[in-house]
Formats: C-alpha cells, structure tokens, sequence
C-alpha cells in the first residue's frame, strides 16, 4: 500500500514539472554596460532565446534603476531582438531590462546602463587658428569619441567676437541634424571670432560645445613678381592669392616705397591686373587689400620690382663658332612695346654696322638676309621701344654678343655651305637643313638599301637658310639614304628611321 502511494505521488510531481515551460533569460549584448557618448537614438539588442513561435521579449528602458520615473519606456514585441530608441535625453544615464515571456516569463535580464553623449567636438577652423577668410565655413565633427552622430534634427552654431556670444556682431544658424558645416559671411578683417554648436531634437539641445576661438585675415598674400625682382615687362602681371567672402581688391603701383607716388591704381574682382605705365629700368612697388561690404583690409605688404632695361638675347650665344652666313636670329620676348631694333656690327663699338632693322614687337626671331663674310666676327646687340606719346621710351642696348661665321662645307662652294638631316635617327618626322650660297631649285629622294625610291619632293632653296619636313610616317623602321640635288650636283647622307 505504501509502496502504491509513492509511484502516485512520483507521477503526480513529474506531471506537475512537465507542465511547466522553462523559459530563458535574455543576455544583454550592446550597447555595453556603462557605455559612454551614446546617440539618442541608440539600439539596444540582446541575444535571442529558444522558444516559440509566439516568444516575446519584453524591454524596459528608464533613467531610473528602479524603473519607476515618468520617462520608464515599457515595450514587448515578438521574436525581435532588438529597439530602436529615439530622442533619448542629452548627457543623461539610462537604464535597461529585458525579458522573455513564452507562456511562462524569464527572470528579468542584469541591468545595464549607458549614457548618451553631453556636447559636440569642433574641428575646422581649429582653436586660436590665424589668417581665416571672411567666410570661413565652420565644421564639426560627425562622432562623439568612436561613436558616430545620428538621431539629431538640427544643430544650432553661433559666431561672435565676444566669447560670451552677446555683441553686436553676434550671428546665430541653424543646419539639419545630418549637416556637419555651417557658414559665414563678410567678418570683420583682423577681428578674433569665437564659435561654439549644439545639437537638438523635438525632446532636449545638448550643451555648448566648447567654444574655438579664431581670427580673420587682414591682409592680402601676394604672389607674383616675388619682392626685388628684375627685368619685369612694361606690362608685368601681378598676382595675390584668392580671399574668401570678398567682392573686390585695389590695387596700387607707386615710384617710391611709400606710395605717395602713385604711377597705376585701381580696383578689381580679378585675382592679378597688368601694370601700365611704367618705364623701362625704373624701380616700383606695389600692393593689394579686398574689401567687402562692410570692411576693409590692411594693404598687403609691399613688393618691389624693376622693369625690364633692355633685350635679352637667346642665339647665336655669345661666342659661338660655326654660325650660317645668314643666321636666325632669337630673343626673349617683351610686352607692351612697340618694336625692337637689332644691329649687326664688325666690331665691338658698332662704329662699322653691317645690319640695322626693326623687327615688330609680336616677334623673338629674325631672319638675317644680308649675307655676312665666311669665317669671320661679327657682334650683335638689341634694344626695344616702348609705346609712343608721353611714354615714349627706350631700353639700353644689351650687351653686344660675339658671334664667327661658318667655313663652307656640302655639296658645293658654289651652291650649299652645308646639309644636315635632324634628329637622326628619327621616327615620324625628320627636317632637312640646307644653308644655300644662292638661291635655286632642288630636289631630295629617299632611298631604301635595296635601291628603290620610297619619296621625292622638289622645292625651292632661298639665299641662306632652309629647312623642309620630310614625312617618314609611311616608311618602316631601317636604314634609307637622302639623295640631295641642287642644279645638277649631288649628295648623298644616311638617314635612319626607328
């Protein structure tokens, strides 16, 4: 009987515990227990449980630990392991809760805590940065520590010269919480600014940030001629460097570095102006400051340049040897001038000139077409005009430069002083230069190894100097020979293509 009674009351205890349904407690997962600078609309997930199709986790979510304060979020949803909070207190403790209810219900989760952040941290114009433009645009960065920024419907910045933010110059904005920039406009040259940001939504503002402190420009860069230049054309273009938040710049040239002397002035939206005026050899200075709407910079300070006093010869170089009989001659060129004159001479105080002209001033070479003596020194010098009128003005001769003509060598002392075929080897193109004693007709044919002609071309020579294009896109890579024939005598040079 007694052992009857004991299986009934094993049965009866099994079958008790059979209907009960063991239901897990959820792990918290992120974010981590006491965790900083968290967003107001931070997740918060947990590890699922095993269970039912109609498992249900319940979250409660509150600023106090007993869960009990007028802001407690209380929530339950199926099968989701996770809550997307929303405009969550600034720099406030939160704390959360989770449970699952299966037809029975899980012991509540630890609870953990975190923290949203407090303020938003600066980051360009950098704190106390100096030389900022009149509408430096103000950036923030887009995370608190490592977390990056989102849950926010606006930020609020403020820009002003007072630190406390209540002058009269006192500027308020406001941007979408997604925008990390904010702009400005037309500050005062020279002035220190200081500027701070706040982040909102429909529920709480954060605090100030910390405010950045920095300063506006108040003078202008300059760039080019640099400071003591040499040899500047009459028309040299001066350069600065680009102000932001302006809406133009003056500008001034003077004889003497104090300006009381003003040779050219002027206002520009431009970011360089051509001088005019000037005279050749002369010293100047010159400066710049931007203006805005309601300021003005200091002037720049100043550079100084001397114009340009004479040409500047490029060929033939002083002493070279082996110069064509009718040379080519080059020089650098200059601006705002009228015209250069050259003149060739025998001797060094150019008390015997062989050659004088005038070329134009749009050009840097010249053709020679008096034909000089062979093996011979000759010397050349230049000078330029500058416009007529008022400022008529001459520059000083250059120095002379020495040149000795070449001694005949081709086909010919009655007709070529001499061929060359450049460069060689040559690929694409090749130029073929015959210095004539006279002019008259000749003709060049291109010859493979095996004999046969490839091109021909017939042309004019002219006194001196002469140089055709020789296409050899057609050919193919090898070894051709240049047959040269000017009234009937002939010459022969290699050529090869690659």
């Amino acid at each position: 009987m007694k052992k009857a009674l004991f299986i009934l009351m094993c049965i009866t205890v099994s079958l008790g515990m059979a209907a009960q349904t063991l239901v897990y407690t959820p792990a918290l997962k992120i974010p981590a227990n006491e965790a900083e600078n968290q967003m107001p609309d931070v997740v918060l997930s947990w590890y699922a449980v095993t269970g039912s199709l109609t498992l249900q986790y319940q979250l409660q979510l509150d600023t106090s630990m007993n869960f009990n304060s007028s802001l407690l979020v209380d929530v339950t949803q199926t099968l989701i392991t996770g809550y997307q909070t929303s405009n969550l207190l600034f720099n406030t403790t939160y704390y959360w809760r989770v449970r699952a209810i299966d037809g029975a219900t899980s012991p509540w989760s630890e609870v953990w805590s975190f923290k949203t952040f407090e303020m938003i941290s600066l980051f360009t114009p950098t704190n106390n940065k100096p030389d900022q433009e009149a509408n430096v645009s103000l950036t923030w960065k887009n995370k608190v520590g490592t977390v990056t920024v989102s849950g926010l419907s606006f930020f609020k910045y403020q820009v002003d010269t007072s630190m406390n933010f209540n002058s009269p110059l006192f500027v308020e904005a406001s941007v979408a919480g997604d925008v990390f920039t904010g702009t400005t406009k037309w500050l005062r040259f020279g002035a220190t600014y200081y500027w701070r940001v706040q982040a909102g939504h429909s529920s709480d503002v954060s605090a100030w940030s910390e405010p950045y402190a920095f300063t506006v420009l108040d003078a202008v860069a300059l760039s080019s001629p640099s400071n003591n230049a040499e040899n500047q054309v009459l028309d040299a273009l001066l350069k600065w460097k680009v102000v932001g938040g302006i809406l133009s710049y003056d500008f001034q040239i003077a004889s003497d570095e104090n300006f009381n002397t003003l040779v050219f002035s002027g206002e520009t939206d431009e970011l360089e102006v051509n001088a005019q005026f000037l005279a050749f050899g002369n010293d100047y200075w010159w400066r710049v400051r931007s203006r805005h709407q309601f300021d003005t910079t200091n002037w720049s300070e100043p550079r100084q340049f001397t114009a340009i006093n004479t040409v500047i010869l490029k060929s033939p170089s002083n002493e070279q040897v082996n110069v064509p009989l009718t040379p080519t001659m080059l020089w650098t060129l200059q601006t705002a001038i009228v015209g250069y004159q050259l003149q060739i001479a025998t001797d060094m105080g150019f008390t015997n000139i062989f050659y004088d002209v005038k070329p134009i001033a749009a050009i840097v070479t010249t053709k020679v077409t008096r034909k000089m003596a062979i093996n011979t020194v000759y010397y050349w010098r230049m000078r330029a005009f500058s416009d007529g009128g008022v400022m008529a003005d001459t520059t000083a001769w250059s120095d002379p430069w020495k040149f000795t003509t070449t001694t005949p060598a081709g086909i010919d002392d009655h007709h070529v002083a001499s061929l060359s075929i450049y460069p060689n080897p040559a690929s694409g193109q090749a130029f073929v230069r015959v210095v004539a004693k006279e002019a008259s007709e000749a003709q060049y044919i291109v010859i493979d190894l095996l004999g046969k002609k490839v091109l021909e071309q017939s042309f004019t020579v002219n006194l001196g100097e002469n140089v055709q294009v020789l296409n050899l896109e057609k050919l193919r890579k090898g070894i051709y020979v240049i047959r040269l024939t000017i009234n009937g005598e002939t010459v022969n040079q290699k050529l090869i293509v690659d």
